[in-house]
């Protein structure tokens, strides 16, 4: 005779949480996540700009706050933790590593003019060919396959990376709830949509850029070439040899992701007219 138990058990909970890796379009997706939940979206960080947040203090912030749906963290590393009865959702963005490190240059020569930090006094000093060559000089963490570090070692430097953690950053993106390129941002988002409807019906990733920027990656190059050196761009090319593959296999993964969402050129054209007339909005 079958006896049938019911054992208590909460609902399964959903929640997203956004890698926000520095000049990568995270100010835009942070818009996104604030507007679509409100009231449940939290950026989390640690006391320090170095800080470090891991499984355990997303798992402990996540027990302690249960409303909160949406995180979205600087400081946050994978891999990610497994918590019971929540299911969590990760986006991270990517981006051409040489137009990355021409924004970071731009951006801390621009905006960190109250910071003391050595990095920031540099960028207000140097000139951009001389930015680059100190950064090679000393401090290759910060000049060499970051993105790849970030994903395959959570952003812990303690040896030159090889083929081995190209592979792991390539299984870690696969993975993703939302794997980003910033020279794919519509198409990321679009496919997002699609895919994350089941977990989160309604979902609207529609935005106005804020700091976004999708650059002729040909007309770019010239650009740095010019800026850098041919010599200089060829070295941080060859630094970030690990970075390149790894968008370039982002942008597979995105496409393909795209390729499988219904009517997907039409829905990128009903996406782009939302995002235009939440621009008219914005800016009235």
């Amino acid at each position: 005779m079958q006896i049938d138990y019911g054992v208590e058990a909460p609902l399964s909970r959903h929640v997203m949480i956004h890698f926000h890796m520095f000049k990568n379009g995270g100010s835009t997706i942070e818009t996104i996540l604030e507007r679509e939940f409100r009231g449940r979206y939290a950026t989390v960080h640690g006391s320090h700009a170095t800080s470090v947040l891991d499984g355990h203090d997303i798992a402990a912030f996540l027990g302690a706050h249960p409303n909160v749906g949406a995180v979205s963290s600087h400081h946050v590393r994978y891999p990610l933790p497994s918590i019971r009865g929540t299911v969590l959702f990760d986006w991270c963005f990517l981006r051409d590593p040489l137009d990355r490190l021409q924004s970071v240059y731009t951006f801390l020569r621009a905006k960190g003019h109250a910071s003391e930090d050595p990095v920031c006094l540099l960028a207000r000093s140097a000139g951009p060919r001389e930015f680059m060559i100190r950064l090679m000089e000393d401090l290759p963490h910060l000049v060499g396959n970051a993105q790849t570090l970030l994903l395959a070692n959570g952003g812990a430097f303690t040896r030159p990376m090889d083929d081995t953690d190209l592979s792991h950053a390539k299984e870690v993106l696969r993975r993703m709830a939302l794997p980003g390129l910033l020279g794919l941002f519509d198409e990321s988002l679009v496919a997002a949509e699609h895919f994350l409807a089941p977990a989160f019906p309604g979902l609207r990733l529609h935005y106005v850029a804020q700091n976004v920027t999708r650059p002729n990656f040909e007309r770019r190059s010239e650009e740095l070439r010019t800026l850098w050196g041919q010599d200089v761009f060829q070295e941080l090319a060859r630094l970030n040899r690990l970075d390149l593959e790894l968008c370039a296999y982002a942008e597979t993964e995105i496409r393909r992701r795209f390729s499988l969402v219904p009517n997907a050129n039409k829905r990128l054209a009903e996406f782009r007219t939302r995002c235009f007339g939440l621009q008219l909005q914005v800016a009235s």
